[in-house]
């Protein structure tokens, strides 16, 4: 019997809007330049360490671990351009990194997102386990109250706060763990085969794969949120 389902985030239940991340990555490109007082030069190395960034975010490794906090991202740009900042315009600088998403921010990627939560709130655990970038989840909380699905979550899980990122089994445990649940009673939700589907089953949690478009690479999957019960239901709880 399912008790507890877990969601990621971005893409699953948020995305940006066309060149959002793009137009952030230039104002933090613009601020960096600034608050160090550094020439326009400088840009296309701070354009490259960004590139470096997503690869290593799009497919995390314990070699590129110092992508997951904010903090150590800005410390190894700074030692890349081989630029060292005080203590106080690292800091600075570091509050319009990750608070870029505020002034620019994601959108809900269904409009009935919060109906979907609620309803599955009603006989479920929700738990939000959401990998983050450049933006911690000090900030990501924000957005999600913003957009109004902050209180629909029993725990928040991010990366950046647990020192961990998907696809570690021990991330998706830490939900298990914290409700007292087993993990073939917990079904994950989310957009990345590898990171959420592939995670999910390496934890023996059970996964559903989200997919608005496209042929599934993988079983059981979702179109929308509104078919997730019917899903688990049908692949999971049949007792």
């Amino acid at each position: 019997m399912i008790k507890l389902v877990s969601l990621d985030l971005w893409d699953t239940l948020i995305t940006d809007k066309e060149d959002n991340e793009r137009e952030r990555d230039f104002q933090r490109a613009d601020c960096i330049l600034k608050m160090l007082n550094l020439s326009d030069e400088y840009r296309g190395k701070i354009t490259d360490h960004f590139n470096e960034l997503n690869k290593s975010l799009k497919y995390p490794s314990t070699e590129n671990e110092w992508a997951i906090t904010p903090e150590t991202q800005l410390q190894r740009l700074f030692r890349t351009i081989n630029v060292y900042p005080s203590g106080e315009q690292f800091l600075s600088t570091l509050k319009f990194y990750t608070e870029c998403d505020l002034s620019n921010p994601p959108v809900l990627i269904e409009n009935d997102v919060s109906i979907c939560l609620e309803k599955l709130k009603e006989n479920y655990k929700l738990v939000l386990i959401s990998n983050t970038g450049r933006t911690p989840g000090s900030v990501l909380k924000k957005l999600l109250e913003e957009l109004k699905i902050l209180n629909y979550f029993d725990m928040l899980i991010f990366s950046d706060e647990v020192k961990m990122r998907k696809p570690e089994p021990k991330i998706f445990l830490t939900a298990c763990e914290a409700f007292h649940v087993l993990p073939q009673e917990t079904v994950h939700v989310g957009d990345s085969v590898l990171m959420d589907f592939n995670g999910a089953l390496n934890a023996k949690v059970n996964p559903v794969l989200y997919l608005p478009d496209g042929n599934p690479p993988a079983t059981p999957f979702i179109r929308n949120l509104f078919e997730l019960r019917e899903a688990m239901d049908k692949n999971y709880d049949k007792d």
